[in-house]
């Protein structure tokens, strides 16, 4: 099986990091091999999971710090996010309401679900949450 090198990120701050963090997942799931559309979904998915992690892991704190990771394993690409904030449990996430009416925030796990192919978190770090994502370079 065809497996890339890893690419890594480590990136401390607030919530300004979400833009750098986007760029990055961008240029990288391009870099390897990922299509239009899935270096789209690829790079959204990462924001909002970014954007969760500023927001609630360090509750909007200025000292937020990620370690990005992205591979191509075969057709896949896999991006993990690493934080070392408050712990998140994703059984406690209901899904959003589509009852037609449009609230403000809540959508970020929903999003990043529907165009990857597969989310997994691991919360069994003492501290922070590991979250894999992955999405094939085609559909």
């Amino acid at each position: 099986m065809d497996i890339s090198p890893t690419h890594r990120y480590e990136v401390r701050g607030g919530s300004e990091i979400v833009g750098r963090v986007r760029a990055w997942a961008t240029e990288t799931a391009a870099g390897l091999g990922a299509d239009e559309r899935a270096t789209a979904d690829i790079a959204l998915a990462v924001s909002e999971a970014v954007t969760n992690v500023v927001r609630y892991a360090y509750a909007d704190r200025q000292e937020c710090h990620l370690i990005l990771t992205a591979k191509r394993i075969g057709e896949r690409i896999v991006f993990r996010l690493r934080d070392y904030g408050d712990k998140f449990d994703p059984a406690r996430v209901r899904p959003p309401k589509m009852d037609g009416e449009l609230t403000v925030g809540g959508y970020g796990i929903f999003l990043m679900q529907h165009v990857m192919d597969d989310v997994r978190y691991v919360t069994s770090h003492p501290a922070g949450t590991e979250l894999f994502m992955m999405r094939r370079r085609h559909r």
